[in-house]
């Protein structure tokens, strides 16, 4: 075998077996925020970083990334947690084609912390085998806005 073709032929071994090839479009941080964006919200600045996945002795254990944003809308709580709620294909009234899209391996909880504060406070945690992403929603009885936190957390 001639030798680039030894190198051919091992570069797409290496790709297959990494399941990541270098051709892959690359990880952005609008591209991870995009999905979760709240129609017309405002955003107060996003980050995305090295997530520094170690375990106990301090070693990486695999490549991750870290993001977060906080986004603001005039819209009420009830009105943002009925949009994700669509998006996540939970709404009551979704349609069978929307809840036929739910992802395999995918795991949702949301909770509502809400009771006896004087301000709303909910969470929605969405799960799957190698990203975590939280939504904090949440509006203070006098306040204008209702505020989005968002975090993301992805394997490589």
């Amino acid at each position: 075998m001639h030798r680039p073709t030894t190198l051919l032929l091992l570069t797409v071994i290496a790709c297959s077996l990494s399941h990541r090839c270098v051709a892959d479009e690359p990880v952005t941080l609008m591209g991870k925020l995009s999905p979760w964006m709240y129609p017309k919200a405002s955003m107060g600045g996003a980050q995305m970083s090295d997530a520094a996945t170690i375990d106990g002795a301090g070693n990486r254990t695999v490549p991750s990334i870290a993001c977060k944003t906080t986004m603001k809308t005039n819209d009420s709580v009830e009105k943002v947690i009925a949009f994700y709620k669509e998006k996540l294909g939970l709404a009551e009234d979704a349609d069978s084609k929307k809840q036929t899209e739910r992802k395999e391996g995918r795991s949702v909880l949301i909770s509502d912390e809400s009771d006896g504060r004087p301000f709303a406070l909910h969470t929605i945690l969405v799960n799957t085998a190698s990203t975590s992403t939280t939504l904090i929603i949440s509006r203070g009885a006098s306040e204008k806005q209702t505020h989005i936190i968002w975090k993301h957390y992805a394997r490589l």
